[in-house]
């Protein structure tokens, strides 16, 4: 598994799946907590957030944010291999990322609008029994290291990270046993519905049709996608 940050491809969260954690939102101010799930409060800025602390498995907020804008998000206890992963919705249009637990998760607007985010903890081992989420907000200039976050081809993917451009979700494929392609949320199954394990961020940004074309595969043998020793020995090569 890639150690570097990367958006994950999946769409969902904020769109009506449930997320498999409690999620709390974050109390108008710190001395009063608001505890499980809800409407979001209203009004909040990304310098409203700053110094928020708030203990819960998961916490969702509605923040206005001005371009230039740094929210980053810290979870403790975090542990090595540990990760947040967050979910952004702009409008219509939503990414899922992912970030080291120990070093947060930063993320920098690029146009002044609303932005819907939830962020939930990911453990590679044993989950901690409490985690308490801080935030804090930089303006643009500071020098906080976070950069805005860009996807040319909207799969997900860092352009930073992506190998393949132009890539479009989800594969067109003859759906067969042991013929895996990514749906359309970059999770990549076969034609019975089998996970293989693997992610659209986990292949760098390249869709079954893609790493076929990249790896000399006939049409005829990519027709209902690729073998799972193929996208292993992709994944590990990226």
């Amino acid at each position: 598994m890639h150690t570097r940050g990367k958006i994950i491809g999946a769409i969902g969260a904020l769109a009506g799946i449930a997320l498999a954690v409690t999620t709390a939102v974050l109390p108008a101010s710190a001395a009063k907590p608001v505890r499980g799930g809800g409407e979001s409060s209203s009004g909040v800025t990304c310098s409203s957030l700053d110094g928020r602390t708030v203990t819960a498995s998961g916490v969702s907020e509605v923040v206005a944010m001005t371009a230039g804008e740094t929210l980053s998000v810290s979870a403790s206890p975090a542990l090595a291999e540990d990760r947040i992963i967050a979910t952004v919705v702009i409008g219509l249009a939503f990414d899922f990322y992912e970030a080291p637990a120990t070093s947060g998760f930063h993320y920098t607007a690029g146009i002044s609008t609303t932005h819907s985010f939830s962020w939930s903890y990911e453990a590679a081992g044993t989950r901690p029994a409490s985690l308490t989420w801080t935030f804090s907000c930089s303006s643009g200039g500071s020098g906080g290291g976070s950069t805005t976050v860009s996807d040319a081809d909207g799969d997900g993917v860092a352009d930073s990270a992506d190998v393949c451009s132009g890539t479009s979700l989800p594969d067109s494929v003859r759906k067969a046993a042991g013929g895996y392609y990514a749906n359309k949320s970059g999770v990549f199954i076969d034609g019975t519905g089998a996970k293989s394990g693997y992610t659209i961020t986990d292949t760098a940004g390249c869709s079954a049709k893609q790493i076929a074309a990249e790896v000399g595969l006939k049409k005829s043998q990519s027709r209902t996608g690729i073998s799972l020793s193929v996208l292993k020995s992709w994944v590990a090569a990226h």
